[in-house]
């Protein structure tokens, strides 16, 4: 019989890239656990897939298993097999996992526009400088999720005549299709923008770029790198150790929706400037503002 990992190719332009990494990764485990207890895997029996979740789920979050059983699902239907997760017994394992860790979902700590300016402000003055720069004001104006700020290119900006630039964000988490939304930038972000480009005179590719002292390489970033380039500047800005260690790559995205809630932009504002889809997502990422109605 073919290979399961050799059947995850058909998904190949179908799925983006993180997805079959975690379909890999998470059918990867599955199995490996399958091998220690002498149990079938492929096809796995809704027996087997319980005894899963009832094992697994004592040490790993909700989220975790419900990821590992999307990528069970997926394999099974590549190789024609029956899904063991349909199975009630299946769903009632969930249903206990989830019932014995209530838990709310962990939220990157938001930069807002206090804390954007104070990274700004401790930018060095050299090319990483200014790539950084151009990461946190673009990030923050565009609302952009880490891998689709990384994914941007000096094609995706359009000057608008009064000294700012349009962005088009191609392809978004939401998105598979490709069919890509638009976004402006501010002033600030815009002169941020253009100092880069005639700095390192970039005209076509990547955007943001690893920078090795006074070499800029013509590579794409890596999405991990957002969250490291925060941390690092929120440290060098005396930021609480605490608040760092909430800050992630998706901090940009969360803090500028917080924003636009402090300047009092609605729902349907803040999912247009951000590309959202769920009202549920939007509503748990503004929360925690500081919002007084009553003042």
């Amino acid at each position: 019989m073919t290979s399961w990992r050799k059947l995850l190719h058909r998904l190949d332009g179908a799925y983006s890239d993180h997805t079959l990494r975690s379909y890999r990764s998470d059918f990867g485990a599955f199995l490996r656990w399958c091998r220690r207890k002498r149990r079938g895997a492929l096809p796995a029996d809704p027996a087997t897939v319980v005894a899963y979740v009832d094992a697994e789920g004592q040490r790993l979050k909700p989220s975790t298993i419900k990821r590992r059983l999307c990528a069970l699902r997926r394999i099974h239907a590549l190789c024609g097999f029956a899904d063991p997760t349909e199975d009630e017994d299946v769903k009632l394992a969930v249903r206990r996992v989830r019932r014995a860790q209530p838990s709310r979902p962990q939220q990157a700590h938001g930069i807002t526009a206090s804390l954007r300016d104070s990274l700004l402000a401790v930018c060095s003055d050299d090319l990483i400088g200014l790539r950084d720069k151009v990461l946190v004001s673009v990030g923050f104006d565009t609302l952009c999720r880490r891998g689709e700020l990384v994914a941007l290119s000096v094609e995706d900006f359009t000057p608008t005549g009064d000294g700012r630039f349009t962005v088009l964000v191609r392809r978004a988490k939401n998105d598979p299709e490709g069919a890509g939304r638009t976004a402006r930038l501010s002033k600030t972000a815009s002169e941020i923008l253009g100092a880069w480009l005639k700095e390192t005179g970039i005209q076509s590719g990547a955007l943001l770029r690893p920078v090795y002292g006074n070499h800029v390489l013509a590579l794409y970033l890596e999405p991990l790198t957002v969250g490291r380039v925060l941390k690092k500047l929120c440290d060098r800005a005396g930021i609480d150790l605490e608040v760092v260690q909430k800050v992630s790559g998706h901090s940009l995205r969360v803090g500028a929706a917080q924003q636009l809630t402090l300047n009092g932009f609605g729902l349907p504002q803040i999912m247009r400037a951000g590309g959202w889809r769920s009202v549920n997502v939007v509503a748990r990422y503004i929360e925690n503002v500081d919002l007084d109605v009553w003042s």
